[in-house]
């Protein structure tokens, strides 16, 4: 094995990917998009994987934290975060659980959903119910997606505050 420096090539290649996974790539699990920053600015109007991936690893390597504290660079603190990518990576991998749990009006994953859609402790019953009344509504046909499923139950939501 060829060594450089110290480290072999097989080395610094793992080096390499651990640092691209967790560092350089966090960025790229945000929520809905690739954030703020300089990456955003240069790579704005953009489409597909490579300039998503460029602009997220350029805004990690650009003091994006930064930016969202001095508020510039398109960067805004004000902003809600949001559990939105983690309920949806919730709900792709327990979409049958979660239907099965809407359906009884109870059940380990929608208490699940509960808590990463922050329904307080106290109204969780009744947005179980409300739920379990609006199966149809969230699961119109087996073949519905945990995307279609959260889209419908955003809407819902949206139209009878009383249940979140």
């Amino acid at each position: 094995m060829k060594r450089i420096g110290s480290l072999s090539k097989a080395a610094l290649g793992l080096l390499a990917g651990l640092v691209a996974g967790l560092g350089l790539g966090a960025p790229a699990l945000a929520d809905n998009d690739v954030g703020c920053g300089v990456g955003t600015m240069i790579m704005e109007g953009k489409q597909g994987l490579l300039p998503h991936l460029a602009a997220s690893c350029t805004n990690g390597m650009t003091f994006q934290s930064i930016s969202i504290t001095f508020g510039f660079l398109g960067c805004d603190a004000t902003g809600k975060v949001t559990a939105d990518a983690e309920l949806r990576k919730f709900a792709a991998a327990n979409i049958d659980r979660i239907a099965r749990d809407v359906a009884r009006g109870e059940g380990e994953a929608l208490e699940v959903v509960a808590h990463l859609l922050q329904v307080r402790e106290t109204t969780r019953p009744a947005f179980y119910a409300y739920t379990q009344a609006h199966f149809e509504t969230l699961f119109p046909d087996e073949g519905t997606t945990s995307n279609e499923m959260l889209d419908s139950l955003y809407r819902l939501l949206g139209s009878e505050p009383a249940a979140s």
